[in-house]
């Protein structure tokens, strides 16, 4: 069937990849991905791409093992290059096995993307795509199901309007060979199920509906592009450099372009979009937006909160850690993502001689009533009062990494050092940063 190779082609040359561009090929030994490389190994015949397999071992089937080898064997005999990665779901089954494994794929298909992933995904998938979309519920996002061409993640997926008939009689004019997985007959997934059950009833009515289908989505992801342009725009609008968003900007929105703008916000952010419910009750919230608000609503492995009259995103994993002793390191690790580096530098930090010879730690505030003197001839400040200057959020403040000696604060990291403490213009001094995540 030289028409499949065409069409692979036709989409080839429709995205206008760039000379030379590296294709990984998602391969799992399926019908569908064995159909896929063999039609990308004739377009490598004319025209200059790379191109390299991976087979990802979920370890979910004793076969799984010997399955790699088959790709293995298929790519070698094509004179491909084939990588094989074993991953472990065990710690997301939270997720449910599905969910799990998706996410452990994509991850290691990150591991060897150069350029663009391919995926074999076709006119079938995104249908049963649509399906599950519907019974969760989905706005314009998720009934727009699969891309083509993903630009963002880098993932082209050539067969997305290839019937699956069409991909079975390609196998069979190439006499292909290809793994069944009898995983895929097991009803209790979703996807499965759909696949097994739902698509053959409806096609028996409607032989069409997978083509009829497509063009729908097509419409819907028209008019989701349309409304994201719209909505980014705004975004960029709202945006402030710490990632929050400004609360006088989200208030003259109306509700339809607040919801709109949140579910971007958490996409932004690679966020779970919240349900009806706790979407209603972020707007409620935000209409009353004011400098004593305290909104916290929670949101997957996040909380959205309220500070200064903007929505923050906080992470569940925010700095909570134990005090440490500085040993003139250039880098302490606090907790996991979070470091305190220092350097020397003439005429700035806490000057050497002040730290010679004492004990240095690296901690919590003890208390935000206690006080530094930031200037010699200005009276001492509390922490409260210089966090709410700088603008440090409440939730950070009672973990914020400051510097004692000898039991004596002399530091707020990043924000302020004792008079007492600092180095003189010719004199040497330890400079002291929190880095922390970007939000």
């Amino acid at each position: 069937m030289a028409e499949l190779v065409h069409h692979i082609e036709q989409s080839y040359l429709a995205c206008k990849f760039k000379k030379n561009t590296h294709f990984l090929v998602g391969v799992s030994g399926g019908i569908d991905s064995i159909v896929l490389a063999h039609t990308l190994i004739q377009l490598k015949k004319n025209h200059p791409i790379q191109l390299s397999f991976i087979y990802i071992d979920h370890q979910l089937n004793p076969a799984s093992k010997q399955w790699g080898q088959v790709v293995h064997k298929f790519a070698k005999k094509n004179k491909v290059e084939c990588f094989i990665e074993s991953i472990s779901i065990n710690q997301d089954l939270k997720l449910g096995i599905e969910g799990a494994a998706r996410k452990h794929r994509y991850q290691a298909f990150t591991k060897y993307q150069k350029d663009y992933l391919v995926l074999a995904h076709h006119e079938d998938d995104q249908f049963e795509t649509l399906i599950l979309q519907l019974t969760r519920g989905s706005g314009l996002k998720g009934l727009s199901c699969m891309a083509e061409l993903d630009n963002v993640r880098h993932i082209w997926r050539p067969l997305l309007n290839v019937a699956k008939h069409t991909i079975i009689e390609y196998q069979k004019l190439h006499a292909l060979d290809f793994i069944n997985d009898d995983s895929n007959l097991n009803n209790k997934f979703d996807r499965n199920y759909i696949r097994n059950k739902v698509i053959p009833v409806i096609k028996k009515r409607f032989p069409l509906i997978t083509n009829n289908a497509n063009r729908s989505i097509q419409h819907i992801t028209d008019h989701y592009n349309q409304q994201k342009d719209v909505t980014e725009k705004i975004y960029q609008n709202a945006l402030t450099d710490m990632s929050s968003l400004k609360g006088d900007i989200l208030k003259k929105l109306d509700d339809l372009s607040l919801a709109q703008l949140i579910r971007f916000w958490l996409g932004e952010h690679q966020i779970l979009m919240p349900n009806t419910r706790v979407m209603k009750q972020i707007i409620k919230q935000v209409r009353s937006l004011n400098s004593e608000s305290h909104i916290k609503i929670k949101i997957q492995d996040h909380t959205i909160q309220s500070y200064n009259q903007q929505l923050f995103l906080v992470a569940d994993d925010q700095l909570n850690f134990t005090r440490v002793i500085w040993n003139k390191e250039n880098e302490v690790k606090l907790q996991a993502n979070h470091f305190v580096v220092s350097k020397k530098t003439m005429g700035e930090g806490i000057a050497k001689n002040f730290i010679s010879n004492k004990q240095v730690l690296i901690s919590k505030p003890k208390s935000m009533t206690e006080k530094i003197k930031v200037y010699a001839k200005q009276p001492s400040r509390d922490l409260k009062y210089l966090f709410q200057k700088f603008k440090v959020p409440v939730w950070e403040r009672p973990n914020y990494p400051c510097i004692y000696i000898e039991n004596r604060l002399v530091a707020l990291i990043n924000i302020a050092i004792d008079d007492e403490a600092k180095a003189k213009q010719k004199e040497m001094g330890y400079v002291f940063l929190y880095k922390k995540p970007q939000s």
